[in-house]
């Protein structure tokens, strides 16, 4: 499972719950080449199981490179960089997961390392996956919260679509911290929860064109926001 966290990903969020997913065809913007993002919610630890796991099923994975690649090409749509904390490297089992895949480590204090080999991505043409809110310091209603200043940084940076995911309730799973979450995850012994996972429109270059950038955050809060109230309708 070396550099393989997607493939993981995917298999555990089978085993832990049951995903239903809107809007799926909003992911065909990320056939075509060219930087890309995606900006999803974060509510707690697990939730980037339902995300990833999900992504990874549909074609778009965080493994690292095919090594088939140079030979006979990659069986994925795209392979997607996700920013993530750089605590799981400190863990051995996850480290031995996570080496060698696309995620770009950040420390949640200062992600000025983080920004800048994500806007290298964006500038090579690759796809980088963007958890907003920066840490997972949940609200009662479990919405989404202030975002940090790096992802519009990026959205004014690099002209891409933009694609926002939204999810409810990956509390379902799990809540606290890392490995408190991840051990209620599996350790659960009712039936698989239902998450509801909603893709939204892509949002275009041209649309935050004319903005600037505390604009922008703001307009791409709200595309995220309005999409989570849609999906928490679901529940």
């Amino acid at each position: 499972m070396r550099g393989q966290p997607g493939t993981f990903l995917a298999g555990l969020a089978r085993r832990l719950t049951k995903i239903e997913i809107t809007g799926l065809e909003n992911l065909e913007v990320l056939d075509q080449p060219g930087p890309a993002m995606i900006v999803v919610n974060h509510t707690t630890i697990v939730d980037v199981v339902v995300v990833i796991g999900t992504l990874h099923k549909y074609g778009f994975t965080v493994d690292g490179p095919c090594e088939k690649l140079k030979k006979s090409g990659c069986a994925h749509r795209r392979h997607l960089r996700p920013v993530g904390t750089s605590d799981m490297w400190n863990f051995q089992l996850a480290k031995q997961i996570v080496s060698g895949s696309g995620i770009i480590p950040t420390d949640q204090f200062n992600g000025s390392s983080a920004y800048r080999v994500a806007l290298t991505a964006l500038r090579n043409q690759e796809c980088v996956l963007m958890y907003p809110e920066g840490d997972v310091q949940i609200n009662a209603q479990a919405s989404p919260r202030p975002w940090r200043r790096g992802t519009a940084a990026l959205a004014k940076s690099v002209a891409m679509p933009i694609v926002p995911i939204a999810h409810h309730d990956s509390r379902k799973l799990g809540t606290g911290s890392a490995q408190r979450s991840i051990l209620q995850a599996l350790t659960r012994v009712v039936k698989r929860p239902t998450i509801h996972l909603m893709i939204g429109k892509p949002i275009l270059a041209s649309e935050i064109a004319n903005l600037n950038e505390q604009e922008t955050s703001t307009y791409l809060e709200e595309k995220l926001l309005n999409l989570w109230k849609k999906v928490s309708a679901l529940t």
